[in-house]
This record gives structure tokens, C-alpha cells and sequence, in this order.
């Protein structure tokens, strides 16, 4: 028989029951063995992070760390490297013995101690030298600068740093002293020119910079602060801005003096609206009598003191006591009796005169007091106008 001839409908039914079957027994018996093939697989273990402790770095011989910046690896020799310098810096016998070499007369010797001073040095560590000695050391090294530096032949002796302003001669100077007013700008940048002042970094290296002939030192100066921005301008600015340092420049001819102080002055211009006292009382638009004091546009204004300005305030309240009773006159009484009284109040308080005793009820004498009690909003940079006076209003009780 042809082998296609056992292809009938009952095989085929068979055939697809146990193809089933056997998928159904394989996705079972995998899912039920997933959990435990999954604990059964063993991982290597992972490299545990080591740091180095500063009871490491410690415990380390100078033999150890000369062999570990001889080291091939680039990460080792650099850690190694930030060791010593971080030991270095913290060394007070260290830092003395560099702050030392750098105000040596020998070029090499100075040069060779700044630069170590500058790879030792970063923000955290720029206060170790805000010291005394630090500031004085930094101070004799640009002293050396000038006398170890070559004397031109040909320089004009009333030449000056500022005959170009736009050419910068900074850094054209020296690296031994560009590296000394780096640490001096940043020194004055984080703390304070007081130091600098007291161990004369004025008198003995910034007055003797070429600035020219003595009659133009000072123009040449705040010429060179206007038109330079380098570390020289930077730390000249700070000494001109404080006070010791200000004073030091002065010494050295290089700013002008200040002038003294005089005592605030306040102009006060005041002109009536009618012709007459400086001070009087016109009728206004608020229905009773108010003080009307303007500014003259046109007059010479006045320049008056302290105890001036006590003397103006109080004549500007004997007219403000004026102008109520006369109110409080004419709304109590009905009479013209207050006008009176509130005119001849004024003409003796210009006088300097006390006013004379009046006679007046309780009710007059509490509506004076109650428009008495008025504030005035003025700081004195501006003349005292009629909007400055802010009144009580008369009804409220």
C-alpha cells in the first residue's frame, strides 16, 4: 500500500492531539524549572570599590610615593601626585621654605619656588598664604623683579605704561612677576587689600612702575585703570576703593586727595503763592485755609543747616497751627475773629514771639488739636511741598 494512504481524518486527529500534548508538556515543565535554573546559576562576584582613606595616604613613605609617580599607570601617578602636593601644602616647614626661595635674589631659585607654589595652590588652599609672611614674601619677590631687571638703556624716563592705551604691557613682563600678582589678585580678590597696604606694596613696587613724570602721575594712573584690565588694574582698583589703601596712594602721588567731608546740606527754596512773607496762608481749594509753599523757579536757592532746617520746620508748623485755628475759628465761632488770630500767630512766629494766650471752648480746643495731628513725608532730597502734609481729616472723632 502507497504510504499516503494511512493519511486519513482519524490520523490526522491523533497526530495533532499529541503534537499538542508534547508543547503543552514542554512550555509546563520549563516554567515549573525557571525559578530553580535561575538560583542554581553562579555569577562571579564584582570587584568591591576601594577608597584611599587619609590614614592611607598617611601611613605612606616618601620611597613608596617616588615610586608611585614613577608608575606606568596615568591614574596612579596623578594620585600619587595629589598626595604630595595636598602634603606639601599643609607643611608649615614646607610653605616656609618656598615662601623663602621665592624673595631669593637668584632668578632661578625665585622662579623655581613660584611655580611649585602654583601647582600647590588651588581655592581651597589660597587662605594658607592670606598670612603676614605670605603677603610680605610675594611683596620682596616683585622687589627682586625690579632689581634683577635689566636697566634700558634707551627708555625716556617720562615714559609711562599708559603712552598707548591700546597696548597692553602686562604681559610682556616677567613670568616670576605675572605669577606673584596672580596670587596677590586672588589674595585681594577673597579677603581684603589690608595686608598689602601694611607691608607697603604701594611705597615699594606700584610707585615705582613708570607712570610717567610727576605732574601726570595721577592722570596716567586713573588713565590706566580705565583702559586696562589685567591683574595690576584689578588689584589698584581694590586699594583706590579702600580706605588705607586710598591714603597709600596718596603718599605715592598717584591719586588725588580727598576732600573732606562737609555736613549734608539741604536746599530749601520756598516762594509764596501770595506776595508778601516767605511763608503765608492763601485759600485753597479744599475749602479752608491751607499753608501753600512752591518752589521759586526762578530764585537763588538757599543752602541751610541742621539746626536752619529745625528752625524752617518749626516756622512751617506755627503756620500749619496757624492756618487750623483760623479753620477751626470760622467753623466754630462764625466770626472773623480767627482770621486775626491765625495772621497775627504767624507774624510772631517769624518774630520768634509766643503767641498770646486764647480763649476758646472745649469743643474749639479739641478740633485744633485734632488738626494739629498731621505727619510729613519728606526725606529731605527734594523741597517740602503742600502734598508732603497729610492732615487728619476733620470728621473722623
Amino acid at each position: 500500500m502507497p504510504w499516503y494512504s494511512y493519511i486519513n481524518g482519524e490520523n490526522i486527529a491523533g497526530l495533532g492531539v499529541m503534537t499538542v500534548a508534547i508543547a503543552g508538556l514542554y512550555v509546563g515543565v520549563r516554567e515549573l524549572l525557571r525559578p530553580y535554573h535561575a538560583a542554581s546559576i553562579n555569577y562571579p562576584p564584582l570587584p568591591k570599590t576601594q577608597y584611599i582613606t587619609q590614614d592611607t595616604e598617611d601611613s605612606l613613605s616618601l620611597t613608596t610615593l617616588e615610586k608611585l609617580l614613577n608608575h606606568y599607570n596615568y591614574s596612579i601617578r596623578e594620585t600619587a601626585a595629589k598626595i604630595v602636593c595636598d602634603r606639601a601644602i599643609n607643611d608649615d616647614d614646607v610653605l616656609l621654605m618656598l615662601l623663602r626661595g621665592i624673595t631669593r635674589r637668584d632668578y632661578e631659585e625665585r622662579i623655581k619656588n613660584l611655580r611649585v607654589l602654583a601647582i600647590l595652590t588651588d581655592q581651597h588652599t589660597l587662605h594658607r598664604f592670606n598670612t603676614p609672611a605670605g603677603v610680605s614674601a610675594f611683596i620682596r619677590s616683585l622687589e627682586q623683579c625690579i632689581l634683577t631687571a635689566e636697566p634700558d638703556a634707551g627708555a625716556d624716563p617720562d615714559e609711562s605704561m599708559i603712552d598707548d592705551i591700546s597696548f597692553d604691557e602686562y604681559y610682556l613682563r616677567d613670568v616670576s612677576e605675572k605669577l606673584c600678582l596672580m596670587f596677590l589678585s586672588k589674595l585681594t580678590e577673597k579677603f581684603d587689600v589690608d595686608l598689602l597696604v601694611r607691608f607697603g606694596f604701594v611705597r615699594r613696587w606700584l610707585a615705582k612702575q613708570p607712570w610717567g613724570p610727576p605732574a601726570k602721575r595721577i592722570d596716567n594712573f586713573a588713565c590706566y585703570l580705565q583702559y586696562r584690565d589685567n591683574r595690576i588694574a584689578d588689584i589698584c582698583r581694590r586699594l583706590r576703593d579702600s580706605p588705607s589703601g586710598h591714603r597709600a596712594l596718596e603718599k605715592a602721588g598717584l591719586v588725588a586727595p580727598r576732600q573732606p567731608l562737609q555736613p549734608k546740606l539741604l536746599q530749601l527754596n520756598l516762594r509764596a503763592r501770595t506776595t508778601g512773607s516767605p511763608l503765608s496762608i492763601a485759600e485753597g481749594n479744599l475749602g479752608r485755609d491751607m499753608v501753600a509753599l512752591e518752589v521759586a523757579p526762578g530764585s537763588r536757592p538757599a543752602l541751610i543747616n541742621t539746626d536752619a532746617l529745625i528752625q524752617a520746620a518749626r516756622d512751617v508748623l506755627t503756620v500749619l497751627d496757624a492756618a487750623v485755628s483760623a479753620n477751626s475759628g470760622r467753623t466754630v465761632g462764625g466770626d472773623d475773629s480767627g482770621e486775626d488770630d491765625a495772621r497775627s500767630t504767624a507774624e510772631g512766629g517769624r518774630t520768634g514771639q509766643p503767641r498770646p494766650p486764647r480763649q476758646s471752648s472745649r469743643e474749639e480746643q479739641r478740633i485744633r488739636r485734632q488738626h494739629r495731628e498731621a505727619m510729613v513725608l519728606n526725606d529731605g532730597t527734594r523741597p517740602l511741598q503742600r502734598d508732603d502734609i497729610i492732615e487728619r481729616d476733620s470728621d473722623s472723632g
